[in-house]
């Protein structure tokens, strides 16, 4: 075969392997890209079955009449009124949020002597103090929330401190007294962020875990005025004696009239009214915080400027918080 011949047969062998090797080619990017394709779809299929298998598996394991017997396990007040509405609550809780909030009251550990010293901003606390009431009731709130948990209800804890207390009913009271208001409002937000670094994680961390601040919030004294019968305000004026008294935390270092002590307890009720309305928009069930002597006392006082609230458990007796 002369020369020209083998160099014809070469580019036409050269051509020949072109052409295969784009076919080739464009049959493997073909096939990759209906590959991709077929499993995309076929993933989106795996994971809505797996969805629905995971939905129908928490439905089944859902069981209304499980959680009241759970709850009432753990409420301390004998004939509840508020276990009636505690079904339809979790029902209508599951129906727009998917879960039940637990909500819990914390109230700072506060610094009554600082209010006579140079700096009575430091009334309120910075650090969180674990010797305070709240610490002893961590082991019953992961208790309740993961026996509720076995019985197919999912949680979300709501922790709401309880720090503007003083500066709505008892400084307005005290004599010559002023205080640095943007200093002490620091200090109220360094609270809440050192609590989160303490806690948030033990609960489950950002999405099931909120920690709330009425300082924060602006939750103040509501405008309405509170209805109080004359037992209630008689009690709470009782209350007031005893926290100013020496054996209170204000160890007998601030005087009050009968009237100031009067409207000191109209203030009390309009701010815990404000407070109700903010659990009412919440939602959820609230873990009563407070003593038997005044349960049912303080859950009303939640009610008195026109709230609904959110129904009630009582988990604690004071003298035994566990």
């Amino acid at each position: 075969m002369s020369y020209k011949n083998k160099k014809r047969k070469k580019i036409r062998t050269s051509k020949i392997r072109r052409s295969f090797a784009c076919l080739v080619c464009r049959a493997y990017f073909t096939w990759v890209f209906f590959l991709k394709k077929f499993f995309k779809k076929f993933s989106k299929k795996i994971e809505k079955f797996f969805e629905i298998k995971n939905k129908r598996k928490e439905e089944k394991m859902f069981n209304i009449e499980k959680v009241i017997v759970v709850l009432k396990k753990y409420d301390k007040m004998f004939n509840n009124p508020d276990i009636i509405n505690i079904e339809k609550n979790i029902t209508n809780e599951l129906q727009k949020v998917g879960f039940l909030r637990l909500c819990v009251f914390v109230c700072p550990k506060f610094n009554p002597r600082a209010l006579f010293s140079s700096s009575p901003e430091n009334y309120m606390p910075i650090e969180v103090n674990r010797s305070g009431l709240f610490e002893p009731r961590v082991a019953k709130i992961l208790s309740l929330k993961k026996d509720l948990m076995k019985v197919g209800l999912p949680t979300e804890i709501n922790l709401i401190i309880g720090d503007n207390d003083a500066e709505e009913y008892i400084f307005p009271f005290i004599k010559s007294f002023s205080f640095n208001k943007s200093l002490y409002k620091e200090r109220q937000l360094q609270y809440k962020r050192a609590f989160e670094e303490m806690y948030e994680d033990l609960f489950g961390g950002k999405e099931r875990c909120f920690i709330w601040s009425f300082a924060d919030l602006d939750v103040f004294s509501d405008k309405i005025n509170p209805e109080i019968s004359e037992e209630a305000l008689k009690k709470e004026i009782k209350f007031f004696e005893r926290l100013f008294s020496s054996e209170g935390p204000y160890e007998d270092t601030l005087k009050f009239s009968k009237e100031e002590l009067i409207e000191m307890v109209s203030l009390k009720y309009k701010l815990y009214g404000a407070q109700g309305k903010f659990l009412e928009e919440l939602g959820g069930i609230l873990l009563q915080t407070e003593g038997p002597g005044v349960w049912l006392e303080r859950t009303e006082m939640l009610k008195c400027t026109g709230a609904f609230s959110i129904p009630v458990i009582y988990p604690w007796i004071r003298a035994e918080e566990r």
